[in-house]
């Protein structure tokens, strides 16, 4: 390895020297060009930058006056249509005014008046009294109007009278050819989404017949550029060329600067005209060359300490994967021996069914398990924590169970190497804690399975106590011990020149005496990153050739300080239980609330729970499910997060609204899929006491009823008056075992099995799987046909496709997500992935993806459909 990692290295410096001289010639002679290209590309970009603005402020524009002509098209014809059904003058007055003081006051769109002349009687909606004289007719808003039907006159700009300020005009006659409405808009507000100007950036509006609406200069306002009073100026010119130019932009020099001329027609009457000042257009793109010009000086000088610095980091990540390359064969050796003693224990199993060792056979399966599960699992915890999502999660935990754990996966593997294995635990630690009692069980597990490791003679020693907290300035402790966790061995030890280096990762003890210790390295380094998530720390005292100590100290909440007692006297006794009995939950006086708009989930609850007496309330919509919460009380709800009209967390919010609540204190459990992008904190956030993930399963769900139901609720066995019996299933249960009353020289026995549920469902496995469909259902066959029927029956194909067609994207996800739930559930995973992967294109609205693959699935879900229902039929 080492001298392969050499070769690489060599490789590298003549790849990275090439690099070196063929960039460094290249940039060169190319820089001179960039720098040209660049300069014509920008003035290029700049010129349609400009001219895109100028659009988009002439965009703005049209727009208010699109707005103001909807009004006014609106109101005309309600004013027409007032009048043919014999509306008097005062009343279509009235209605001028009701618009005309409702756009005043409007957040989005305000004008200044509402006016008109009909039937020959000026009508106003700003209560506007003209003066004595005022003659309506002879005014330009009445004779610019077109006689065209629904043609709109723009008036340039004026004075209005009324209010003082400079306005525009639209009018727009009726269809009596006499009859004008007309509707003053303040200029300010015609120009409120536009860019600002000033002398070096002016903006002007102007019209095809030379009058200016709006200008910078507001002096120029109202002045016509095409009159005799401007004959021969810069500005006739200016409106000329705009005329001419088109969209065009032009350069034109006014009054002794040269200007970029960008011009915009608007409603084809106006031309929105920005004139940008040449010297201030292109400042940034001489700005820009400078600034180039040092970039490229500065590139080609620190090209090369780019180059140097990439060629170290290259070589490191050389070496770190030749690491990575020792650790995965090194993993994959501990993944084979593993298996290999899974699979050799289970042959002595299946060759002696009858024997009496048949539990110190499977107790070895477990040990081989647990130790492929250790494996995997310390790999993917490194994963996590270089990439920073390593999360505790901490619970109520017993600190026998812990150690009863840990002796059951180490004691194997000491007794297979000759060694003793000692636990020694203070009687008085307290029974019941709060922490993450996996990462505890993984950092115990992670020093057992070093110190047994490297251990050849003797033994090896747990040792597990406490010491109290003390108080912490003004904080008081009382709650919190400091949980000691010490293991010693009798093995080799570390030498001092070592110690750094057994944290590392993929890195063990290079000498010789340990050459054929296996492991991948990952103990002691994934341990410390733990006990730094905890919040503990190690302490490590060692003697080569002696062997070695390692100290854990961690702090725990305390739930319940009584003693736990000994520990060794509580093992003895645990181990004498039927350990085959059947787990007993019973809560006859709990009541519950499922909400779930798939009646497939429905049933499933309903079977996990069925010998369990737990009273059950269902809901099929969160509407349904609030009318419930706010009439009946329940000790536990499950709500479910994805919901047509009202998903889960709508519902949540709803409930903590309500005045009269009779669940104000109950927890809510909210049923998620996996791959919702909401995490679980975000789900604790609002409220929720915990969550589950869909599919559901029955001991996530025990455990969830246990933990958050009323304590007196939850009946053990203890509780019951008589010894609890094996349900009617378990009695009824055919017997396997065939007695004869022959010798076994007189007749072959040979082993009858009676039919598992994989056989008797055995024609939908090309299909479906089964395996996974019974595991969901708690292997109940009458739970799975239900949930086969209801999965048939159901009319979401016709309801996707519904969506599908009216492009109905947010029902369309919903109903995907739901087919998904419920193909997992029956164990169609091919066809969930397809509902999953549709349901994922629609939330990103990857609309080319849908209408690539819906009309695929919804063909192979019908043809799934169609097997299910046959087999069902003949079954």
């Amino acid at each position: 390895m080492f001298f392969k990692t050499i070769e690489s290295e060599n490789r590298l410096r003549a790849f990275y020297g090439a690099i070196l001289i063929a960039v460094g010639i290249g940039l060169s002679a190319v820089s001179v060009y960039m720098l040209k290209d660049y300069t014509d590309t920008v003035k290029q970009e700049t010129l349609l930058a400009e001219s895109y603005s100028n659009e988009k402020d002439a965009e703005a524009i049209n727009g208010f006056l699109t707005r103001g002509q909807s009004i006014l098209r609106v109101t005309s014809r309600i004013a027409e249509k007032s009048l043919e059904h014999g509306a008097m003058l005062a009343q279509i007055e009235s209605l001028l005014v009701s618009e005309a003081e409702y756009y005043k006051h409007s957040s989005d769109f305000t004008l200044c008046n509402l006016f008109g002349l009909l039937r020959d009687e000026f009508l106003s909606g700003g209560r506007w009294t003209p003066a004595v004289g005022y003659a309506p007719s002879n005014r330009p808003w009445y004779q610019n109007a077109p006689m065209e039907k629904d043609k709109i006159a723009l008036i340039p700009t004026h004075m209005n009278p009324h209010s003082g300020e400079q306005v525009v005009t639209i009018s727009l006659r009726l269809s009596d050819k006499k009859s004008v409405l007309a509707i003053d808009l303040y200029l300010k507000d015609l120009l409120a989404n536009v860019r600002k100007s000033d002398l070096s950036n002016m903006l002007v509006i102007i019209d095809k017949k030379g009058s200016v609406i709006s200008h910078t200069d507001i002096t120029q306002n109202g002045r016509n550029y095409l009159s005799a009073e401007f004959w021969g100026s810069d500005e006739e010119k200016l409106a000329r060329n705009i005329s001419f130019a088109g969209n065009e932009p032009f350069v034109f020099n006014l009054r002794g600067k040269e200007y970029r001329v960008f011009s915009t027609l608007v409603q084809n009457e106006w031309y929105v005209v920005r004139l940008v000042e040449e010297r201030q257009l292109w400042r940034p793109l001489n700005q820009a060359l400078l600034r180039d010009a040092i970039i490229v000086f500065l590139a080609l000088v620190l090209f090369v300490v780019l180059i140097i610095a990439a060629f170290v980091k290259h070589v490191q990540l050389v070496r770190v994967n030749h690491s990575k390359t020792a650790f995965l064969t090194s993993m994959s050796r501990e993944i084979r021996s593993a298996i290999n003693g899974i699979l050799g224990m289970n042959s002595i199993v299946q060759k002696d069914l009858h024997d009496d060792n048949m539990k110190e056979y499977t107790n070895n399966i477990q040990s081989a398990g647990q130790s492929v599960l250790s494996l995997v699992n310390d790999v993917l915890d490194v994963t996590k924590i270089e990439s920073g999502r390593l999360s505790i999660e901490s619970m109520e935990y017993e600190v026998f169970t812990i150690l009863q754990e840990c002796y059951n996966e180490n004691e194997p593997k000491t007794k297979a190497k000759g060694l003793t294995f000692h636990i020694d635990c203070d009687p008085d630690i307290p029974s019941c804690l709060w922490g993450d009692e996996n990462r505890i069980i993984q950092i115990i597990n992670n020093l057992l399975s070093n110190a047994i490791k490297f251990t050849e003679v003797g033994g090896v020693s747990l040792f597990v106590g406490f010491d109290n907290v003390p108080p912490i300035g003004t904080l008081q402790t009382d709650d919190y011990i400091m949980l000691k966790i010490a293991v010693k061995d009798t093995g080799i030890g570390i030498r001092n020149e070592e110690r750094n280096s057994i944290f590392k990762k993929y890195i063990q003890d290079g000498s010789t005496e340990n050459s054929d210790v296996e492991g991948m390295g990952l103990g002691l380094s994934l341990t410390q990153e733990l006990l730094a998530k905890c919040g503990g720390h190690m302490t490590i005292n060692s003697r080569y050739g002696e062997g070695s100590s390692f100290l854990v100290e961690i702090p725990q909440l305390v739930l319940n300080s009584e003693p736990m007692g000994d520990f060794a006297m509580r093992y003895r006794n645990a181990s004498r239980k039927n350990k085959e009995k059947a787990e007993v939950f019973l809560a006859p006086e709990a009541k519950i609330l499922i909400v779930d708009d798939v009646e497939l989930n429905l049933k499933m609850f309903r079977g996990f729970l069925k010998n369990s007496q737990v009273k059950i309330d269902e809901a099929l919509s969160g509407h349904q499910c609030l009318q419930l919460v706010e009439s009946r009380h329940y000790d536990l709800i499950f709500l479910d997060h994805m919901m047509p009209v009202m998903d889960g967390v709508d519902v949540f919010r709803k409930m903590k609204m309500m005045d009269k609540f009779p669940n104000k204190d109950t927890p809510v459990i909210v049923l998620v899929s996996e791959g919702e992008s909401l995490t679980k904190d975000s789900f604790l956030a609002e409220g929720f006491a915990d969550y589950l993930l869909k599919p559901l399963k029955e001991r996530d769900l025990r455990r969830t009823l246990k933990w958050y139901l009323p304590k007196q609720l939850v009946l053990t066995p203890e509780d019951l008056s008589e010894p609890v019996t094996p349900s009617a299933n378990a009695i009824n249960a055919p017997n396997n075992q065939i007695e004869s009353t022959f010798d076994d020289d007189e007749i072959e026995l040979r082993p009858v099995t009676a039919a598992t549920p994989l056989d008797r469902f055995k024609n939908f496995g090309e299909f479906l799987d089964i395996k996974a469909g019974l595991n969901y259902c708690a292997d109940d066959e009458e739970i799975y046909v239900e949930m086969l029927q209801e999965y048939v029956a159901s009319p979401l194909c016709r309801n996707v496709d519904a969506c599908y067609r009216n492009s109905d994207w947010d029902n369309y996800r919903f109903y995907m997500h739901v087919l998904y739930d419920s193909s997992i559930a029956i164990g169609a995973t091919s066809m969930a992935e397809k509902f999953r992967n549709l349901e994922n294109a629609s939330l990103e609205s990857r609309l080319k993806v849908i209408h690539e693959n819906h009309d695929l699935a919804m063909a192979l879900h019908a043809e799934l459909i169609e097997n299910i229902q046959r087999e069902l039929e003949e079954r």
